[in-house]
């Protein structure tokens, strides 16, 4: 069996090497801790939006650059309003400060991403629609066998129940879903490469 190092015993590895590090791998650990920092502020509040940049106006633009990373990272399809709108601000509060202001641009991106998801939305509802229309016009589609024991039983589904149950459904709504990821993913990369312009 192998042997496995304690947390302690790679914290001390570790602590061996920072030594080991250049003075400008170590002003940009400290300056990596000091944007999780603000940025774990700003997460809970505790800092808005309006006063972020008074807390990067000392960092250089490389550190601008990474903060904005940050929050690029932790944007997902998946993110809501709220989340989208928290990040688009810290964004733009930093991005106030770096000499190559692209605050508009950023902007435009921002909203692509939100209309994105509305589409997204608005397709999968239509989706729905449309199926439930065609499972209330033709009641047969919602009929199921189940083997009970040696007989063979038709029963009818309700409408949640079919559409639960509803394969092409799921395969749809899949791909509808890949193909919206996948725009949202081409304009979020368009935005990281705004930011690090």
């Amino acid at each position: 069996m192998a042997y496995i190092k304690s947390a302690m015993e790679i914290a001390l590895e570790k602590s061996k090497n920072i030594d080991k590090l250049s003075p400008q791998e170590m002003n940009k650990i400290k300056q990596q801790e000091k944007i999780d920092h603000i940025l774990a502020k700003y997460y809970k509040d505790q800092i808005e939006s309006d006063a972020l940049w008074q807390h990067f106006k000392d960092v250089s633009n490389q550190f601008l650059v990474m903060a904005q990373n940050n929050f690029l990272q932790s944007l997902t399809f998946q993110s809501n309003d709220f989340e989208i709108k928290k990040r688009k601000d810290g964004i733009l509060a930093i991005e106030s400060l770096k000499q190559n202001n692209q605050s508009a641009n950023i902007e435009l991106y921002f909203e692509q991403l939100k209309n994105i998801q509305g589409e997204f939305r608005k397709n999968k509802e239509q989706v729905l629609k449309n199926l439930k229309e065609e499972l209330e016009k033709d009641p047969q589609k919602r009929m199921q066998t189940v083997q009970q024991g040696n007989q063979i039983a038709v029963k009818q589904l309700s409408l949640e129940e079919a559409l639960e149950q509803n394969q092409q459904l799921k395969q749809k709504m899949n791909r509808l879903e890949k193909q919206f990821k996948t725009k949202y993913s081409m304009v979020k990369e368009k935005l990281i490469e705004i930011v690090n312009e």
